[in-house]
């Protein structure tokens, strides 16, 4: 199921702290619509307002966290702890922009006007990126393909370091690169690619650096730029200024930014603030607003009520939760709008949701293993029905690995059927018997056939082996919590004991780093960005930051 994302300007889920991680076996929950609410008279702060729909210039607009989860992180070159929604699109982006942009109104797809360069020329395996020449560094320098090139010779050099690297893939695909001129960049990559795939998953995760990074101390240049030997002291000085939060909003080194805005203040609890970066060559509004702040929240609850209380802490764009959402009329996207002055909007991420089962569990692993099993878990699943309770409407079931929320072409004709496994407990049962369980329900099923024949439990599952699993669940959020009770009540009809456990969407994402962790539910699954075309490599491809091989010293999650 896919949740509709509370209320922002984006196409990304508003519970995500961080990119999701899951291993290969995925129960699919629905996904959820946030609910948006937009101040109608936007500006609360500054020299000039917005009032109603007439434009002014000048101004504040604030912004709502979601619950708990604010950035942490500001060097782009993200390692796997740090690789987040939340870093990227709502703090690094704002002030470094990657090399190509996404998202065409509701269609994730590349976006030239606002990209840093021309959309990629190939020819067989030659790729050339021109730039554009007009975004300029705060130092005065103009965004170059040195900029490029630079970003490109770290991946090389700290590819393990690197949140969103895949083996085989970004960077080990590329053979070459060189800055041929100040506004091109030519690429030699190891075999032709689908130029949609390789624009859309490899080249949109180029974020290109300013020259004031290449060096290793104050004072202390280095040349990464040219020498990728270089770029390991390099890397290791950035990431040591990165884990100094106090420094952010201070530091000449993070002032050298090509977004449209520039950190005025940072705070380890989640209040960030911004101004509008002077220098920023890309496309404005002709009326915009001059500062931007993010505020944090510790839960919904909190959000909501400051926006319920007006006056000056009202925020300009927040988020409705989903007890509090006004069920849809039939035929309609949203129901009637509890806050005046506000304009109500559903906003889905573009993406999947799942709870992943821990393959490598040493107790319960080999009963993950088996696909009959995974099958028997998403019969237990009521997503229709999570849809149309604890989500109040705002969602939709999720079919397959490809987001449903918006509609793209990526959408297979199997998957716009609908859903195959939709609550059947029956179904469910009669799986486990096939495979040599005897299913006792309320009680505890157990494997009378062990094997791997047909009509046998599986490899590695012995006699007498009973299906009792836990699963840790993210307690901050109600619709999980009500999902995670159905869910348990499911799987007793059947004889499968769930002990479910509440814990903080942080504690949930960290179990993911050794093999103690069996099934967890932190509420969204897998947002597509950097990667924007759903084939699954970051997701799935084996030895990827993302797939949570548990117990790998890559496997700390992204959440």
């Amino acid at each position: 199921m896919r949740e509709a994302v509370a209320a922002r300007l984006r196409v990304i889920p508003r519970t995500a702290a961080r990119r999701r991680r899951g291993r290969r076996g995925l129960a699919a929950v629905c996904a959820a619509a946030a609910l948006t609410l937009l101040a109608s008279a936007c500006g609360s702060g500054g020299s000039a307002t917005v009032t109603g729909t007439t434009p002014a210039d000048g101004g504040t607009a604030t912004w709502a966290e979601a619950a708990a989860n604010w950035p942490d992180f500001i060097f782009p070159f993200s390692p796997p702890d740090n690789f987040s929604i939340t870093n990227f699109n709502y703090f690094q982006y704002l002030m470094y922009r990657p090399l190509y942009w996404f998202g065409n109104k509701t269609q994730p797809t590349l976006n030239p006007a606002l990209s840093l360069a021309d959309p990629p020329v190939y020819h067989g395996q030659h790729v050339t990126i021109h730039l554009k020449n007009t975004y300029k560094w705060a130092d005065g320098t103009t965004v170059s393909a040195q900029n490029v090139v630079f970003w490109m010779h770290m991946m090389q050099a700290e590819k393990l370091n690197w949140g969103g690297y895949v083996p085989g893939a970004f960077p080990d695909n590329v053979a070459d690169v060189k800055a041929v001129d100040p506004t091109t960049v030519t690429m030699r990559i190891t075999k032709p690619y689908s130029p949609l795939w390789f624009t859309d998953n490899e080249l949109s995760q180029l974020t290109p650096m300013p020259k004031t990074w290449d060096i290793t101390g104050p004072d202390q240049a280095s040349d990464c730029t040219e020498v990728v030997a270089d770029c390991a002291a390099v890397y290791q000085y950035l990431i040591k200024q990165a884990e100094d939060t106090s420094t952010y909003a201070t530091s000449k080194l993070w002032a050298d930014v090509d977004g449209p805005w520039k950190l005025a203040s940072f705070a380890v609890d989640g209040p960030v603030k911004f101004d509008l970066n002077p220098s920023y060559g890309g496309p404005l509004p002709p009326h915009h607003i001059s500062h931007f702040e993010e505020v944090p929240f510790t839960t919904e609850q909190a959000e909501y009520n400051v926006m319920q209380a007006g006056g000056s802490q009202t925020l300009d764009v927040g988020y409705l939760p989903t007890v509090d959402a006004p069920v849809p009329p039939a035929g309609e996207s949203v129901g009637e709008n509890p806050l005046d002055g506000y304009n109500l909007k559903p906003l889905y991420s573009w993406g999947l949701n799942y709870a992943p089962f821990n393959f490598n569990n040493t107790q319960v692993g080999p009963v993950f293993r088996q696909l009959y099993f995974r099958q028997a878990m998403q019969y237990l699943m009521d997503q229709e029905g999570v849809v149309s309770g604890p989500l109040h409407g705002y969602g939709v079931v999720s079919v397959g690995q490809v987001g449903d929320v918006p509609t793209t072409p990526y959408l297979s004709a199997q998957i716009r059927t609908g859903d195959k496994y939709a609550l059947n407990p029956t179904a469910a049962s009669a799986l486990l018997r096939q495979n040599g369980w005897t299913v006792n329900p309320g009680k505890q099923t157990t494997c009378t056939s062990p094997g791997i024949g047909a009509g046998q439990c599986g490899k590695g599952i012995r006699a007498g082996e009973g299906l009792t699993f836990n699963l840790d669940y993210d307690s901050g959020t109600s619709w999980v919590a009500s999902e995670v009770r159905e869910l348990v009540s499911n799987a007793a009809e059947v004889g499968i004991t769930i002990n479910a456990t509440p814990a903080s969407f942080n504690q949930v994402i960290t179990e993911t780093g050794a093999n103690k962790w069996q099934i967890l539910d932190w509420g969204n699954g897998w947002s597509y960005s950097p990667d924007y075309l759903p084939t699954g490599e970051e997701l799935f491809a084996t030895g990827s930051a993302a797939n949570c091989a548990a117990g790998s010293p890559r496997a700390t999650p992204t959440g």
